[in-house]
């Protein structure tokens, strides 16, 4: 990124940490775990094709990584939202804050839909 941005990646570091407030680093990890999440409850992949497909080549560093930031290991962050859903492979609207459910699922809901 750095070397797109045509800056040394020291500068750019410092730079993207001043405007997002965290580095490069932990923003990605941050967009690959919240990738993963979409994909442990709306697919059936397994754990080894969600830890590939956001990006991890060791799935025990994944797993590390998002029981790190969940609080639970992938297998059981599936398992618990899946229970909350009628319909597996959905999200639980439960689950999703209203400001971000749009941003989410590409469609207003609005609380009538929450059971």
């Amino acid at each position: 990124m750095a070397n797109y941005a045509c800056m040394s990646k020291y500068h750019f570091c410092r730079v993207f940490s001043e405007v997002y407030g965290e580095s490069p680093y932990h923003y990605i990890s941050k967009m690959r775990i919240e990738q993963a999440k979409r994909l442990l409850v709306t697919s059936k992949l397994s754990i080894n094709d969600i830890c590939e497909a956001v990006g991890y080549t060791s799935v025990g560093s994944f797993s590390f990584l998002f029981r790190k930031k969940t609080g639970m290991s992938p297998t059981q962050y599936r398992s618990k939202l899946w229970a909350l859903v009628k319909d597996p492979l959905t999200y639980p609207v439960q689950s999703v804050p209203l400001c971000y459910a749009h941003h989410l699922f590409g469609e207003k809901i609005d609380k009538s839909n929450i059971e």
